[in-house]
């Protein structure tokens, strides 16, 4: 809250609300200093919200007079950075417990939200995990029920969440990053001659090193990327199969090229993961990204909230079945470390990931994008791509799962409304079935000449009393027609592809 005219105008930062989002997406992270409960507690359509979800009862014991929380494991739907921030105030300048020379002392969980709005996101789920927890608490417990929110922590919390489509964790990629992990190494000055100056001068050149990796007290080591994946995919692909990772790969040291890089044994372990047909299509679930970003307002961070901001944006404009790949993010940062083209097509192919990169515009300028939006395996169940594997290529874009998730939810909530209101014989559910895909495919959802090409539905009754519609459909590619630029900026060509 804001007080404004001498404390005469009381001014609360909330847009205008949407009726329901395109794509709603959660994130997992720290808010190290204070919690101001009331400020959540003066938001009643997100305790509505919560409320609806299964959180009643936690929302009845906040309002309670003298009630104090510290908000940990609690999912908090946000329409703005502005919410957050009110209520986490010290979220972005209190520092943190695990420090490292590459990310520093600082959550990031505060600036992914930032960067989710300002890229166009409508409504993130913030759930706080207590940084004594370590890599554990942003993952369910061993004796998780979904039915029971008391048993509920980390990733389990939002599972509950029916309209959720993406979920990330920036303060787990930041406990991934070694904590003596160095840098590129700085240009070596000399030092200037001691002398006496003013407080408020700043000497510093940027140039020296600043810290030491001896300096750093014990910090806990990273977990391994399969153990990290097992406590991540385990729920999601028994409880939630329609929901998208969004994960950062974690860095390594290379002596070579005096520099960080990806960390070989997250590719390695990748590719152990595909090359077991019982654990690959585990992976469809997760849209690994690349590289880092590095920019004026902090050391190190995370590209999830700009990827998930830009992707609501995309679902609401143009559906959930369109990429954001080629799409300018708003950002200040720049790609860390800095791939090559090589680099980038190598990573794209295989293992198939996710790459951030900065090129120039048409217009000029530069700015950052996200080259492709690749998955490790086909977004289809296993026993879709037996064969010709190569043939379903086209289907290792995280568009195309989206989309599929999209669908299970709107059937699923079809199916909760049609099991109270209707009778199983009645033939309106068809109707409906059909209307909504006829829908999807007038927007571009779904390819083919003809509706009847695009999508089939056939009608079974294997008992008495239960009714079965199998649904085959033919999503849209990614790129369905591409618009080519050709222009002459001050005597230079250059060339723009434009996702049409």
């Amino acid at each position: 809250m804001e007080w404004l005219a001498g404390a005469r105008i009381a001014l609360t930062p909330r847009p205008v609300e949407r009726r329901i989002a395109a794509l709603e997406v959660a994130m997992l992270g720290h808010c190290p200093g204070r919690v101001r409960l009331e400020r959540l507690l003066q938001l009643p359509a997100a305790l509505e919200d919560m409320r609806a979800v299964g959180y009643g009862k936690t929302v009845d014991d906040l309002l309670l007079p003298g009630a104090v929380s510290e908000l940990y494991h609690l999912p908090i739907p946000l329409q703005s950075s502005a919410e957050f921030h009110d209520i986490f105030p010290d979220a972005l300048t209190a520092t943190t417990q695990y420090v490292s020379l590459l990310a520093g002392n600082k959550a990031w969980l505060g600036l992914a939200v930032d960067d989710f709005f300002a890229n166009g996101g409508e409504k993130l789920w913030v759930v706080r995990i207590p940084e004594s927890s370590g890599q554990a608490g942003f993952l369910p417990a061993d004796k998780t029920e979904l039915h029971d929110v008391t048993t509920l922590q980390g990733l389990a919390c939002v599972l509950v969440i029916p309209a959720l489509g993406v979920v990330s964790f920036p303060d787990l990629e930041r406990l991934q990053i070694p904590p003596r992990l160095p840098d590129i190494p700085r240009v070596r000055l000399e030092n200037n001659d001691p002398q006496f100056l003013p407080c408020t001068q700043n000497s510093d050149d940027d140039h020296r090193e600043r810290r030491y990796s001896s300096e750093l007290s014990d910090m806990p080591p990273p977990w391994q990327l399969p153990q990290v994946l097992r406590g991540m995919l385990q729920f999601i692909s028994s409880h939630r199969p329609d929901l998208q990772c969004l994960f950062t790969l974690p860095l390594a040291y290379s002596g070579e090229l005096d520099s960080p890089v990806l960390d070989p044994a997250a590719l390695s372990a990748l590719a152990s993961y595909q090359s077991n047909p019982d654990t690959a299509q585990a992976l469809r679930y997760v849209q690994f990204l690349f590289p880092y970003l590095r920019g004026p307002r902090f050391a190190l961070h995370t590209p999830v909230g700009l990827i998930a901001g830009q992707q609501a944006a995309v679902a609401r404009r143009d559906g959930p079945w369109r990429s954001m790949a080629a799409k300018p993010l708003n950002t200040d940062a720049l790609p860390y470390p800095r791939l090559s083209i090589a680099q980038t097509i190598g990573l794209r192919d295989n293992p198939g990931i996710s790459v951030l990169n900065y090129r120039n515009a048409v217009s000029g300028g530069a700015q950052l994008s996200l080259d492709d939006e690749r998955l490790v395996v086909p977004a289809l169940p296993n026993a879709d791509y037996p064969f010709d594997r190569q043939r379903y290529d086209g289907f290792r874009s995280a568009e195309v799962m989206r989309f599929l998730g999209f669908l299970r939810r709107q059937l699923q909530a079809l199916g909760e409304q049609l099991i109270f209101n209707l009778d199983y014989r009645d033939p309106r559910p068809r109707l409906l079935l059909e209307q909504f895909f006829r829908r999807l495919y007038s927007q571009g959802a779904l390819r083919g000449a003809s509706a009847e090409q695009a999508f089939s539905i056939r009608e079974s009754t294997p008992q008495e009393g239960a009714m079965l519609y199998e649904i085959m459909l033919a999503p849209a590619f990614p790129i369905d027609r591409l618009f080519l630029t050709f222009a002459n900026l001050n005597g230079e060509w250059r060339s723009e592809v434009v996702d049409g």
